[in-house]
């Protein structure tokens, strides 16, 4: 009869810890799918982020905001050396 008790109790506490550890695994996916949507959103937001910053970095934005601050095209040559120069020469 003791060794019924026992073996009872035993199932008891292991069905309790069953419990347990399945709740707080629930509760893990649910966080580590919080955790997923955020990281999805966050690289949406990255994405369009990123095309807004290649749609202003543009040619043809640079040039139109330039030439709305009043910068105009210059008619004037480049002038580079003949020769080739040495940054540091011996």
């Amino acid at each position: 009869m003791k060794l019924i008790k026992f073996l009872f109790a035993i199932i008891v506490i292991l069905v309790i810890a069953n419990v347990t550890l399945t709740n707080r695994s629930v509760d893990e996916g649910v966080v580590v799918a919080d955790l997923t949507r955020d990281i999805a959103t966050l690289q949406n937001d990255n994405t369009i982020l990123k095309s807004q910053v290649a749609a202003a970095g543009s040619i043809g934005s640079l040039t139109a905001k330039l030439a709305e601050a009043g910068f105009t095209e210059s008619s004037a040559k480049i002038a580079s050396l003949s020769t080739v120069s040495s940054v540091a020469s011996r």
